[in-house]
């Protein structure tokens, strides 16, 4: 599956197979030239009172965590294999209830807004730190497109401990986006929850009026204000599914 160039490798996982070994399985599974080759592995369990848990794991085995466009992801997967085929879905990442829609094809996934955001400069440049279920670090970028990412986002990405976005605006309510993501430690084509936290600072800080697009290398997310909530929603579909024997692939990763 893949949300706006975010790719994941989903797994219904509702016979807990390998519980123990998902850190491995997920290195496995994500190594783009030994592998299938991802930015992520979402395993999908069965949980009671809820439509699904999601488990997310970054390509380099850390987790579970939050992701947004895993979300988006295992939401239409749900959907599309038959686990759970409905409109409207709540199910669970970690500690966090979260709140889904699949409807006409189009997947959003609604967040807690975020509380605080903290400012800190950044070699006199102004920077914002804030939490839409894992830590960003968001900064304003001249000339976005050529910047090169790689240059300082390893550095910040190690200081803060957080994914870093780029932002740039192009237009009213339109920006551009790039992100560093920890996990994978490269820049992915976009992030779910980076452009939640990117929104939340154009609109708090920017005092820009939702919704916000951001046009990421993936495609563009989307981003609005409802009842207090942000949704998230974006360009998501199933990319192709087969089949890896694991027979011995546990005692081998």
């Amino acid at each position: 599956m893949e949300a706006a160039g975010n790719d994941f490798i989903l797994i219904d996982h509702r016979n807990l197979s390998f519980k123990e070994q998902l850190p491995k399985l997920t290195r496995f599974l994500c190594d783009r030239h030994f592998g299938v080759g991802a930015d992520g592995a979402i395993f999908i369990q069965e949980l009671d009172k809820y439509d699904f848990e999601m488990l997310y794991y970054n390509a380099n085995g850390s987790g579970p965590v939050m992701c947004g466009n895993g979300c988006r992801a295992a939401l239409l997967f749900v959907n599309r294999s038959g686990i759970c085929t409905q409109e409207k879905y709540k199910f669970r990442v970690g500690e966090e209830d979260h709140f889904g829609i699949v409807k006409n094809g189009k997947v959003s996934v609604k967040f807690q807004q975020p509380e605080i955001y903290h400012k800190i400069d950044l070699e006199h440049d102004a920077a914002y730190i804030v939490n839409t279920g894992v830590p960003h670090l968001v900064k304003i970028q001249k000339n976005l497109a050529s910047m090169d990412i790689y240059s300082k986002s390893p550095e910040l990405r190690k200081k803060f401990d957080a994914n870093i976005d780029f932002i740039e605006k192009t237009s009213l309510r339109n920006w551009a986006i790039r992100t560093f993501e920890r996990g994978v430690e490269d820049e992915t084509l976009s992030c779910g929850t980076g452009a939640v936290a990117s929104v939340f600072i154009i609109s708090e800080v920017f005092n820009e009026k939702m919704p916000v697009t951001l046009k990421a290398r993936g495609g563009d997310l989307r981003v609005e204000r409802k009842a207090g909530k942000l949704w998230l929603n974006g360009p998501t579909r199933k990319v192709f599914e087969g089949t890896i024997k694991v027979k011995n692939l546990i005692k081998e990763v």
